[in-house]
């Protein structure tokens, strides 16, 4: 879009949600400006209208702002706490209004009803808004990192109540958020096409899903994870090696003895579960002074997980019982050694 006035980017704007909201696949749309949820961020500095006005910016109060159309709430699938979010007739002339999550409302408004307090946005020509609706915290900053960042509280205003110099610039930095009935890619190229038919001038690039936005937020911790897990994988392949060295050794420290068991009348049973008995209860001191150990290195891990306590009671007994089974896996070839010991051979080992 080319540089318009004001009203004639409202009307260009509402003729993109229509037209892009009719192409196939669609089920919802709306447009955004400024933050999107992991992508991209926006700030919006405020001061509330029941206080008197800070001297300047540095003492104006901080939040995450989100310039949206009505519908994004159900693009998003974001949860409706109280009040109501934006519809069609929020628009350049309604009384402006504004609609914050659950994280503002305890930080800057934690003794009163949110809905109906007033504030002005300083980032918006000082424009007054009136809350008329609480919803959901989203995490912007990342599933893993969200709840480590001091600006969290966030900021929703209509898109067609942008004060006229904002909106003058906002046509070269729209997003556009879609909700589809199948798969994205196809919906994207008809999404194209219906953007080429309005315009050649106007562009629709970096398609992204939501799954590929948290993926990427993921990727540093990800691959930490993954190289945690390859020496995790390695450590292990190397104490089954150890285990089984030990346990060779022991048995053969032990061949007289299996031998004299043997020309007694032990069965193979007998010797096998003897060097298995043997092996576990290594095993479970072993895992023993382990879990020990971990449960006080875990906090090292604690900003290293996500969607998991570092303590999680499941993960450690999957741990020791895996532990534990190669273990007894690396004793059984030592084992099955020992079952076939010759007792005369045995007698004359020294």
């Amino acid at each position: 879009m080319m540089k318009a006035p004001p009203d004639a980017i409202r009307a260009a704007l509402r003729d993109v949600h229509s037209t892009l909201g009719a192409a196939p696949g669609v089920q919802a749309i709306a447009l955004s400006w400024g933050g999107l949820p992991m992508d991209s961020e926006d700030d919006s500095l405020f001061w509330l209208a029941s206080e008197p006005k800070p001297a300047s910016q540095n003492d104006m109060k901080w939040s995450l702002s989100y310039v949206v159309e009505p519908d994004y709430l159900n693009v998003m699938q974001i949860p409706l706490r109280r009040g109501r979010f934006f519809s069609p007739g929020d628009n350049e002339h309604a009384p402006a209004v504004a609609v914050v999550d659950d994280v503002f409302a305890r930080t800057y408004l934690p003794n009163v009803d949110p809905i109906g307090q007033r504030l002005y946005l300083a980032n918006f020509d000082s424009q007054q808004v009136e809350i008329v609706g609480v919803v959901g915290h989203v995490k912007q900053w990342g599933l893993d990192t969200d709840d480590t960042q001091q600006l969290r509280a966030q900021i929703y205003t209509p898109y067609m109540q942008l004060p006229d110099k904002p909106m003058a610039l906002s046509p070269f930095g729209t997003d556009v958020v879609v909700r589809t009935t199948g798969p994205p890619a196809p919906v994207f190229e008809s999404l194209q096409r219906a953007s080429n038919q309005m315009s050649s001038q106007q562009v629709i690039f970096g398609p992204q899903t939501m799954e590929e936005i948290i993926s990427a937020s993921l990727a540093a911790r990800r691959f930490s994870l993954i190289l945690l897990g390859f020496f995790a994988a390695l450590a292990l392949v190397l104490s089954s090696v150890g285990i089984f060295g030990v346990i060779s050794y022991l048995v053969g420290q032990q061949t007289q003895e299996i031998g004299i068991r043997i020309a007694l009348g032990a069965r193979g049973w007998d010797v096998l579960q003897l060097v298995l008995s043997h092996s576990a209860k290594m095993a479970a001191l072993g895992v023993l002074v382990g879990l020990v150990g971990s449960l006080a290195l875990t906090r090292l891990m604690a900003k290293m997980v996500y969607g998991v306590s570092p303590s999680d009671p499941l993960t450690f007994f999957a741990v020791a019982a895996i532990l534990t089974l190669v273990a007894l896996a690396a004793s059984y070839v030592p084992a099955r050694r020992a079952m076939r010991v010759d007792p005369i051979v045995a007698l004359r080992y020294e």
